[in-house]
This record gives structure tokens, C-alpha cells and sequence, in this order.
């Protein structure tokens, strides 16, 4: 009887884990490019806050490129759920968040300020972490697509300023900058 029970639940376990398909967008890791004492509760909040916002620009762009791509709203409520804060999932074992969202890939992205950190510290003020209409063109971008095995499977990287980035005034990526990942995105989405 045992074994008919670890046999149910090992055939259980392995059709779900073929069952698996789809992409989610985890929301954007910002990183101020400061070390971890100086991050401030307010850099902090605006973080998970700027993050789910570029996660859903990202979404909005891609969302027309297949029927495989999980919604943002429910990528951030599974993770809700599970007790996961916005600025925590870029971190985590990529294998795990795959289950935990039950898709196949994992968009991760990252956001870093670049050289230019120090000179905005000093000239912006208390608000000088923010990327309103930042023309640094020195932030780095690296998006990276994993695997459900927590393998990388694509990597890209590139320097952007905050309107390079993201269409003023809207929720969406700038048609230049998603067109130089689109076609690897998309053969992802066509699962």
C-alpha cells in the first residue's frame, strides 16, 4: 500500500512538473549601487515600488508575443501569498519560483545605478534615487531568463539611462530597448 502511495505521488509530482509551462516577469531588482547599511527604509519602499512598475511595463510590452505569459497581477499575488516581498524574488532559487508561480521560465531583471551613483547622492538630494527622468546613461540592465531547472538560459546585458528605458509618462519598455530583446523573449513565449 505504501509503495502504490509513493508511486501515486511520484507520478503526481512528475506530470506536474511536465505540465509546467509559461513565463512570469518577477518584479525588477533595483540596486542603488550603495552598501547595504545606507539603503534607507524610503529607498527601500520606493525599490519594491519601482520594481512591480517596470515588471509591469515589461509585461504590458511583451503581453501581445504569446498566450504563455503569466499576468504580473498574478506572478505578485502568488508571491504575496507566500509571504514574498516585491524587492525579495531576483534573489531567490530560480527552480523554487518556478514551481511556486507553476510556469516553466522565469524573466529576472535587474536594475544597478551605475558610476554615476556618487555625483547623484551628492547633486539630487534626498530624492536622488529616484529614476525620474534620469539621463545617466550608466545604469546597467541585465535581464536574464532561467529555466525550471534554475539554469540560465539566456543572458543579456546593456547600459541604459531611466528614459531609454521606459516610454515617458506610460507603462511600457521604450520600442528600441524591447526590440533588442524581443525576439529571444518571444521564442520563449512560444512554447
Amino acid at each position: 500500500m505504501r509503495r502504490l502511495l509513493f508511486l501515486c505521488l511520484f507520478l503526481m509530482a512528475t506530470v506536474a512538473a511536465f505540465a509546467q509551462r509559461g513565463v512570469a516577469i518577477l518584479p525588477f531588482s533595483i540596486n542603488f549601487g550603495v552598501p547595504a547599511g545606507e539603503v534607507t527604509p524610503e529607498m527601500q519602499e520606493y525599490s519594491k515600488k519601482i520594481g512591480v512598475f517596470l515588471q509591469e511595463a515589461l509585461y504590458n510590452s511583451i503581453y501581445a508575443g504569446g498566450d504563455t505569459l503569466q499576468p504580473a497581477s498574478r506572478t505578485n499575488k502568488l508571491f504575496a501569498d507566500a509571504g514574498i516581498e516585491p524587492d525579495q524574488p531576483y534573489y531567490l532559487d530560480k527552480t523554487g519560483l518556478c514551481i511556486l508561480l507553476k510556469v516553466k521560465y522565469v524573466i529576472a531583471v535587474q536594475v544597478t545605478f551605475g558610476k554615476g551613483a556618487d555625483k547623484a547622492k551628492k547633486e539630487g538630494g534626498p530624492d536622488w534615487y529616484k529614476l525620474t527622468s534620469d539621463m545617466d546613461k550608466s545604469r546597467g540592465f541585465r535581464l536574464e531568463i532561467f529555466g525550471s531547472n534554475g539554469q540560465s538560459a539566456w543572458d543579456y546585458k546593456e547600459n541604459y539611462s531611466w528614459n531609454q528605458l521606459i516610454v515617458p509618462n506610460s507603462q511600457v519598455i521604450q520600442p528600441e530597448t524591447y526590440t533588442r530583446i524581443k525576439k529571444q523573449i518571444e521564442g520563449f513565449l512560444q512554447l
